[in-house]
């Protein structure tokens, strides 16, 4: 286990044992954080969506993940971190902004990659095809066909062994945000 793992679970613990009670500007940092993810400039093209409103191509939420971060590092540390210099909630954010790090790389190239790339459009067929076989649209079967094109290049690109390291560091991040909702919150039962 890393240091940081190490200590991303001794903080979780600490809070859940009721050892730190975040005070009133540690949950500030905290929304406030959490508002820098919603608002963090997504500028990034728009990328086709699968049927369901989870599938997301890895290259957008990399993407959109580098902006949150960057806004994070930006925007949001330098003003916090010597505010509260100590403070277990500042932490939280330098544990989540260092554990996007190796992700960050694989964003950019990822949109590089996207930007020079085309995809052959469908057929009328195949768009028809695939809209009865989902029973939508003619619309939404070609937004779904334009969904898989894309997610079939991607996996050119990710052999299964770097996605899932990838989506290693991705949990990682989900644990440390959950961690900050928790102290947020007050939910410590975990």
């Amino acid at each position: 286990m890393s240091e940081t793992a190490d200590r991303l679970s001794e903080i979780a613990w600490s809070l859940n044992r009721h050892e730190w009670q975040p005070t009133d500007e540690e949950i500030e940092l905290a929304s406030a954080f959490f508002e820098v993810l919603v608002k963090a400039p997504r500028s990034v093209p728009d990328f086709p969506r699968g049927a369901d409103q989870g599938d997301r191509l890895y290259t957008e939420s990399f993407a959109v993940l580098a902006r949150r971060v960057e806004a994070v590092q930006a925007e949001l540390l330098p003003a916090w971190r010597h505010r509260l210099d100590g403070s277990p909630m500042v932490e939280l954010v330098e544990l989540y902004a260092g554990a996007a790090q190796p992700l960050l790389p694989h964003a950019e190239r990822l949109l590089t990659a996207w930007a020079s790339t085309s995809f052959a459009e469908p057929t009328a067929r195949e768009i028809a095809d695939e809209a009865r076989r989902l029973n939508v649209t003619a619309a939404q079967g070609e937004a779904h066909l334009a969904y898989l094109n894309a997610s079939a290049w991607e996996e050119k690109l990710f052999p299964p062994s770097v996605l899932d390291d990838l989506l290693r560091v991705w949990d990682r991040l989900l644990a440390v945000a959950a961690t900050m909702t928790a102290a947020v919150t007050g939910d410590t039962d975990f």
